[in-house]
């Protein structure tokens, strides 16, 4: 069956070897004990969530941070380990053919169908811009040839990283049993992503089109925070309402992680505020 046209935006990778590697191979940003303001900086801003990360990515700070370091749920925040994963196996107009697969109606997707031919960097496209699961899954057996095989290499990846706090139990970041990951851990693998410039593009899209579809970007930060760059929410029971927010003034960026917020509106309040304060510091 032939592929369907989307109109998601095109990769820029300079190869499409199997050895191809679209991000850098550095690590997470270093560690401190404890990511609090300094002393003359203010108190960062109360907002309504169990936990956050504030990373100033020019000076390299972590500037403030709320049980930046206790494993939590954290949805489909997961998704950008699956990214790290799918960017390092190279390969992106690579196409793969979409699995039979039953989703859970709740569950984000869009609209892929069991036998459609779509190349990997579309898919990765429609994984981070709408957190479709039917393109992670479809990613995870493509590279992965099992999603037991694709959550292993997950999991290297995240050892080699160094986010100390992150296990994956699935590709998409259903609610698991084991499966968690931190504020800092997450900010981490942003900005390891954010060096890339595909990557950069693909998640300050604000909408997506598939099989003759038109699919808003689950990120409202991109439409209500001025300067904002991405990255990518995340959803479920276990784990409330989580972002990862990025955003850029000047020659300053800020990413911010917010994790168990109450509401769709209170982790973007919440990460706008942590922006705004940061980028006052």
């Amino acid at each position: 069956m032939a592929a369907t046209t989307s109109t998601l935006p095109a990769t820029t990778s300079t190869s499409t070897t199997s050895t191809t590697v679209l991000v850098p191979t550095t690590t997470a940003p270093s560690t401190p004990a404890t990511p609090v303001a300094t002393p003359d900086s203010g108190q960062p801003p109360h907002i309504d969530a169990a936990a956050y990360a504030v990373y100033d990515v020019g000076s390299q700070r972590w500037l403030a941070g709320l049980d930046a370091d206790t494993p939590r749920p954290v949805g489909s925040l997961m998704k950008l380990l699956t990214a790290y994963v799918v960017m390092q196996a190279g390969d992106p107009t690579h196409v793969a053919t979409v699995p039979v697969m039953h989703l859970d109606p709740a569950e984000s997707s869009i609209g892929l169908y069991a036998g459609q031919r779509l190349q990997r960097d579309v898919l990765l496209r429609a994984e981070l811009i709408v957190s479709a699961n039917d393109a992670s899954r479809t990613l995870a057996l493509d590279i992965g040839g099992t999603e037991e095989g694709f959550v292993t290499m997950m999991n290297q990846a995240a050892q080699t990283l160094g986010m100390a706090n992150t296990v994956a139990v699935n590709s998409v970041g259903l609610d698991a049993e084991g499966a968690h990951s931190s504020p800092r851990d997450m900010v981490a693998i942003a900005t390891i992503l954010m060096e890339d410039p595909t990557f950069r593009a693909t998640v300050a899209r604000t909408d997506a089109r598939m099989n003759g579809q038109h699919f808003a970007a689950t990120n409202k930060l991109l439409t209500s925070y001025d300067g904002a760059t991405g990255v990518k929410t995340g959803h479920t029971t276990d784990a409330g309402y989580c972002l990862v927010g990025s955003a850029t003034r000047g020659d300053r960026s800020v990413i911010v992680a917010v994790l168990g917020a109450p509401s769709d509106k209170a982790r973007i309040d919440g990460a706008s505020a942590l922006l705004d304060w940061a980028f006052a510091q």
